[in-house]
């Protein structure tokens, strides 16, 4: 039994589900609710569940990538087989599906487009993860929106949601999300993967992800000239770009690791700036 734990919190991705909590209730509070709602266990539990299949399916479509980039991770150390990798999958999303549709018809479509988004990164004829853009694309739609999104449906109706703010996670996370790829470029080269540092080689991929991160973190200033946000969403400049800084000072040192640690860091970071920012609007 401890055998099957280790691995299901392996599968799952431990760190994933810190940062996909706090980008639900970024949304939650966004919509000006600090109390607690009578959906909010449901829902908060179907996306949990959706991002932990979603995890899951991935290690279990990337187990001969995972050979070779990750051999530690339960499937290919042989922890776990791939047979019981899927099985948790299903119960995963069987769970997500049957949770999301106690909360509302608006809550249960937009957990589905998660359900959805999480099955054809990694399944076949889809794929998204092997695609060019459309990979990155894809996970800050999940990340960046919908998580927003399934926060704020708990409480609000969706034609009232900010689309500033979905603006600006979705292209933060669209170009964070890149950090992902410079350590897994063997594997990913040798099995077809068009992840950008691919595509475009490893040094390209820096300049064209941080020029643009570093941009993207002008935006909050921008909402606050057109009097979007209030003076404390600024800080989500100030802090992000000091963040970015350090990951890519670390990505120039050969450091993919410790940049992809600081961009997990940013992800929450950015959440939390967003959260602080609307409680002080209230």
């Amino acid at each position: 039994m401890s055998r099957y734990i280790k691995a299901f919190v392996r599968l799952i991705k431990v760190e994933d589900q810190i940062g996909n909590a706090i980008a639900f209730f970024t949304g939650y509070i966004f919509a000006g609710m600090l109390n607690i709602h009578e959906s909010l266990l449901p829902a908060f539990t179907a996306t949990c569940f959706s991002l932990m299949a979603a995890n899951a399916l991935n290690q279990c479509t990337d187990a001969d990538t995972d050979a070779i980039n990750k051999p530690d991770r339960p499937i290919p150390s042989g922890m776990i087989s791939l047979r019981e990798g899927y099985s948790m999958v299903a119960m995963l999303y069987a769970a997500t599906l049957a949770l999301g549709a106690l909360v509302s018809i608006e809550f249960f479509t937009l957990i589905s487009m998660a359900v959805f988004l999480g099955i054809a990164y990694s399944i076949r004829p889809f794929r998204f993860k092997d695609r060019f853009i459309v990979s990155n694309l894809s996970i800050a739609l999940g990340y960046g929106a919908l998580n927003f999104l399934l926060g704020w449906s708990v409480v609000m109706p969706l034609d009232a949601a900010p689309l500033h703010v979905l603006f600006f996670l979705t292209a933060f996370d669209f170009f964070a999300n890149i950090s992902k790829d410079y350590r897994d470029m063997e594997g990913d080269r040798m099995y077809g993967a068009r992840t950008m540092p691919i595509v475009l080689d490893k040094s390209r991929s820096i300049a064209v992800q941080f020029s643009a991160l570093y941009i993207t973190f002008t935006m909050p200033v921008l909402f606050y000239i057109l009097a979007y946000v209030n003076t404390s969403f600024v800080l989500v400049s100030i802090i992000g770009i000091m963040l970015v800084m350090q990951a890519h000072r670390d990505l120039l040192k050969n450091r993919d690791v410790g940049c992809y640690k600081k961009m997990m860091l940013l992800y929450i970071a950015v959440r939390l700036m967003i959260v602080i920012s609307a409680i002080f609007y209230f």
